[in-house]
């Protein structure tokens, strides 16, 4: 029967061992670098998700082997020691399920999409709220510091004490061959190379470009209430477009054709100190303007939200979803102007309403405009508070990761129509 027992545990738990020590170091380390606000944070972040969810499958995948296949026997021990090193081990599978189940639960308060790997992994039923999320974040936390201070140095000096106090086979469990004596042995090489890759890794990959951090805030853009609603603001602009149709002055004013190619419409923001900029691809734009005739000039730029494009398909998809954007209810978001104020030769402000999510706000856009040979060309920069119009709800509605403020920047060419 002797030849029957194991020596050390089956490959399969064996290699399942190292790769999990690996990444959990791994992730510890890559945790690290959150507080880095770099251009690759957000990169950073997606790749903890789903090395968290490989975790917590391979956890139950280690925990079936273990039931699988017969263990190695412990080696003669006292009694205390024997049921510290039990409470250990079921300790360490309790937290390997524990600590992604709380980072997943945590994910699941935003309608972010989560990455697994490129497949977009299931939300668990959770309140999307702010405090839901804290919450999580907290456990989250805290089960990460039990673990990386007291739980893996345990292990740690245990396995020492055994291979060098000892001098039993507890380590040949999970390391044919490493025995006490000599001590100079090459299979010491997998447990170094996996701390030490561990270590270059997570301090080491995906490393951007540093975000400047000294650069002074632009003033925050003025939103007062307003109580008109964006079907007034819809009706609002019916009217008007009528009466500029039937006036025969308003029909004297330049109306221009937007050249998209040279035309864009931009937004920045941060997200945890990530730059995120981004904009919009669709829109239709009604210009009627004239420089010398600011009271009879027009503007109406309606925007499709569905266009948005930040440079990560999962971001556009959460920008697009009910936290923020809503485009399945409020698709397009318009910003319509009937009144004009020169401030010299070439700078304008456009004072007018901007419609979006469902919610009508005043809104003041400040311009330079030059026209040559029958071609304008315009610039416009303004600050816009998506929390006066809602955009952002659930763990979104905070501004602590995403900031109240976000800057809106048009630049635009067109030619006059007639």
């Amino acid at each position: 029967m002797s030849d029957l027992t194991p020596t050390s545990y089956n490959r399969y738990s064996r290699y399942i061992h190292w790769l999990m020590a690996f990444m959990i170091l791994f992730m510890v380390f890559l945790g690290w670098r959150f507080e880095d606000k770099d251009t690759l944070l957000f990169n950073r972040a997606n790749l903890h998700k789903s090395i968290g969810i490989l975790i917590f499958l391979l956890t139950f995948l280690r925990i079936g082997l273990r039931f699988a296949y017969k263990a190695p026997p412990e080696p003669p021990m006292p009694k205390w020691q024997a049921l510290a090193a039990q409470a250990l081990h079921v300790a360490f599978y309790v937290v390997m399920i524990a600590l992604p189940l709380s980072g997943w639960l945590m994910v699941s308060t935003s309608a972010r999409e989560i990455p697994f790997f490129g497949i977009a992994w299931p939300h668990l039923p959770v309140p999307q709220t702010h405090d839901a999320h804290e919450t999580f974040e907290a456990a989250h936390g805290l089960i990460a510091k039990l673990l990386f201070y007291a739980m893996i140095p345990l292990h740690v000096l245990a396995a020492l004490k055994h291979q060098f106090v000892d001098k039993d086979t507890v380590v040949e469990h999970m390391v044919p061959g490493l025995k006490p004596r000599p001590i100079l042995n090459y299979r010491w090489l997998l447990p170094i190379g996996v701390v030490g890759l561990a270590v270059a890794l997570g301090f080491g990959i995906m490393r951007g470009t540093p975000l400047e951090t000294g650069e002074p805030a632009a003033p925050p853009a003025e939103v007062t209430d307003a109580s008109a609603s964006a079907e007034a603001a819809a009706s609002q602009s019916a009217s008007d477009s009528q009466s500029a149709s039937a006036s025969p002055e308003a029909a004297a004013i330049t109306t221009w054709s937007v050249d998209k190619s040279a035309t864009r419409i931009a937004f920045s923001t941060t997200f945890s100190g990530e730059a995120i900029n981004g904009g919009f691809s669709a829109y239709s734009a009604n210009i009627a303007f004239d420089p010398e005739q600011l009271d009879k000039s027009r503007v109406k730029v309606t925007i499709d939200l569905a266009s948005v494009t930040s440079g990560d398909n999962d971001r556009d998809g959460t920008l697009k979803s009910a936290s923020f954007f809503n485009i399945a209810s409020t698709p397009k978001a318009v910003f319509e102007a009937a009144s004009f104020t020169k401030k010299d030769a070439t700078h304008f402000v456009a004072k007018g309403k901007l419609t979006l999510h469902g919610k009508t706000q005043p809104l003041s856009l400040p311009f330079t405009l030059t026209i040559k040979n029958d071609i304008a060309t315009m610039s416009g920069n303004v600050d816009l508070d998506r929390t006066a119009f809602g955009v952002g709800s659930g763990e979104w509605a905070a501004t602590d990761s995403i900031p109240a403020k976000v800057s809106v920047a048009i630049s635009l060419k067109a030619k006059a129509s007639k």
